[in-house]
């Protein structure tokens, strides 16, 4: 089958299924203002997080790429659409992400905040009640939902080794399509040989999702450099997990520590657009930039002691402001952004109201509520 055929094919068939009522890409549904100029989560993508340090890039990261799913698949269990994910964690512990599960879970069921801190009741001066301690024992279900729908693997640092756990997933779940191409060897005689041309899943409804958390952290292979070991896995591991199988692929990368460095205008003020994450602030590698499909970012006013912003009371809402950026979209849409109430302890992002509506106030009050 030609190239074009095959789009041809895939235009119709999405038609087909949109009519139906089926889906194309897993919507955001927590996030209704960002999920009406980013489609959400589509098969065939690669997605870059980034962020300065501690400013929350795997926070964000986890909600979209993570939660956000599951709560969609959950939500709409009939759906055509079935997020599978694997979560290689080169930072965390399986058992550290899996307390950050449990932080968020209860926060959603009870709107009570229980840190991982405060989980693991690490205070000399408190611990866990009883009565805690069954409000944890509440949203086992949800972290039995969790795990039987995501993989987390934290034994695996080396880009080579990602591939390949990925690689041996797909061919234990789908089956290559062969070619015959015709190549000519140094005697200029013609050789033919099978060739694959591209993959199909036992599961077309399965959506792979490949999180790594984060990329500075990869081991280099064979005596070469982090910055080797970033573009190996960008521009030819990530691009074939994302070309040839068409699953979904997010990086988490920082941003390099001169980009948080403030700068001023000759009259003194500072130049908020420098201090925000961009392509050219990436950490360690900056060619990632051009394989990825979008690139997200995070920013803080809070910590350039930025009084407003759009509008804003930074003073009052503090660490929990957090303005979401569409720093790049090669499918169009770019230079978007969302304001956001951010608390990185629970894995929570929510739209904020218009600075100038009334329940902008309430927002106020529980941000004074939490700093306290």
């Amino acid at each position: 089958m030609k190239i074009n055929d095959r789009v041809i094919q895939t235009i119709e068939q999405n038609a087909q299924i949109r009519d139906s009522g089926g889906y194309i890409a897993i919507p955001w549904i927590n996030l209704p203002k960002l999920s009406a100029c980013i489609p959400g989560i589509q098969k065939g993508r690669y997605y870059l997080v980034t962020a300065n340090s501690k400013v929350g890039k795997t926070q964000l990261a986890d909600f979209l790429f993570l939660f956000e799913p599951l709560a969609w698949i959950k939500a709409n269990p009939t759906a055509n659409l079935k997020p599978r994910i694997f979560y290689f964690s080169l930072e965390m512990s399986k058992e550290d992400k899996i307390l950050s599960a449990f932080a968020h879970y209860i926060f959603k069921k009870t709107s009570k905040i229980y840190t991982p801190e405060k989980l693991l009741s690490v205070f000399h001066n408190e611990h866990l009640s009883a009565e805690d301690i069954e409000i944890v024992k509440s949203v086992k279900p949800d972290l039995d939902f969790l795990e039987e729908r995501v993989t987390f693997i934290d034994n695996i640092r080396n880009p080579f080794g990602i591939y390949k756990y990925m690689r041996e997933y797909a061919e234990r779940n789908g089956h290559y399509v062969y070619k015959e191409m015709r190549f000519t060897k140094p005697d200029n005689t013609v050789e033919l040989k099978q060739v694959i041309d591209y993959y199909v899943p036992n599961n077309p409804e399965e959506i792979p999702i490949i999180m790594i958390d984060h990329m500075s952290l990869f081991t280099p292979e064979k005596g070469g450099t982090l910055h080797d070991a970033m573009s190996k896995f960008s521009t030819e591991y990530a691009l074939s997990l994302r070309d040839l199988y068409r699953y979904v692929v997010v990086g988490i990368q920082q941003q390099a520590a001169a980009s948080e460095a403030q700068q001023f205008t000759q009259s003194g003020s500072q130049i908020v657009a420098k201090l925000k994450p961009t392509t050219d602030g990436l950490g360690d590698n900056k060619l990632t930039q051009r394989d990825v499909d979008m690139m997200f970012g995070l920013f803080s006013p809070q910590r350039y002691n930025i009084p407003e912003y759009h509008g804003y009371n930074i003073n009052r809402l503090g660490d929990h402001y957090r303005e979401f950026l569409v720093i790049l979209n090669r499918r169009g849409g770019g230079n978007k952004h969302d304001d956001l109430f951010f608390h990185g302890a629970i894995n929570l992002f929510k739209e904020l109201p218009d600075p100038s509506d009334s329940k902008i106030q309430a927002v106020y009050e529980l941000a004074d509520k939490l700093q306290r």
